[in-house]
């Protein structure tokens, strides 16, 4: 699996992932089957020379393709376009080689495979996020509004979640509608007033921008550590800001070398 983290305030944008990533081989039930896992993928891509970015989370490979060589595939051959133009060339490419190997699948074994596509368009103030799950979506949705500000997490959420809403999304809902909660009670209970973490993002500096999203990682990432069974994320970390007077840069750049 992936943590991944997506930054946005009135200066940019911030995108960040782990680096751990799993190999994965179709099952006979025809699902997938986790074979091995390593620490070092890349999962954070510039979209060719544009102020775009694209995080990927979920299953390591397509058949084999990794998905690293499948977003440099499109990275190379894209031409120039919006984030949305961008992000629907991407689900088309990925998508025909997800349908390639998984099309015949029953959809609930399929293998969960998600992007996330973020910049700036031509001389717009604030940057773009769009999104796309497989084998959930039809195409790309917009994360956030383009005028809004905040921060996403994809992948493994559920422990930044416990932390940010104050409650476990997964776990709490469920045991009060089996405890005979109505929807209504439920959505008074986990209202986010009171509970959820308050931070103002769209006046953050963005070099705090970048802590946060570190911390969100982080977070993860220990709790991925120390939970009962294999780790599902980890370090070195991929991190990147999207500026509008620099584009794409790297702040954590995953690079090869040799161990000391």
């Amino acid at each position: 699996m992936t943590i991944i983290a997506s930054v946005k305030v009135r200066d940019g944008l911030i995108l960040g992932t782990d680096s751990m990533t799993q190999i994965s081989a179709p099952t006979p039930e025809g699902g997938a089957q986790i074979l091995k896992a390593y620490s070092n993928a890349r999962k954070l891509f510039q979209v060719g020379n544009e102020p775009i970015g694209v995080m990927t989370y979920g299953l390591g490979n397509i058949g084999n393709r990794s998905i690293e060589g499948l977003v440099l595939d499109f990275s190379r051959n894209a031409p120039p376009g919006s984030v949305d133009e961008l992000s629907r060339g991407l689900f088309d490419h990925v998508k025909s080689q997800y349908d390639g190997v998984f099309g015949e699948v029953p959809p609930e074994v399929k293998p969960v495979l998600g992007f996330y596509i973020a910049g700036y368009t031509g001389e717009e103030p604030f940057p773009e996020e769009f999104e796309f799950l497989l084998p959930r979506d039809d195409g790309p949705v917009r994360a956030r509004d383009v005028e809004g500000f905040g921060a996403s997490w994809r992948g493994v959420d559920a422990p930044f979640t416990r932390l940010y809403k104050g409650f476990d999304p997964y776990v709490i809902p469920v045991r009060m509608i089996e405890r005979g909660a109505t929807a209504e009670d439920i959505d008074a209970v986990l209202e986010p007033e009171g509970l959820e973490t308050q931070v103002i993002f769209d006046g953050m500096p963005v070099q705090d921008a970048i802590n946060f999203a570190v911390y969100i990682l982080d977070t993860t990432i220990g709790w991925s550590t120390f939970q009962l069974g294999a780790p599902l994320c980890g370090r070195p970390l991929q991190v990147a800001t999207i500026l509008a007077d620099t584009g794409f840069a790297w702040v954590a750049k995953p690079e090869l070398r040799v161990q000391a």
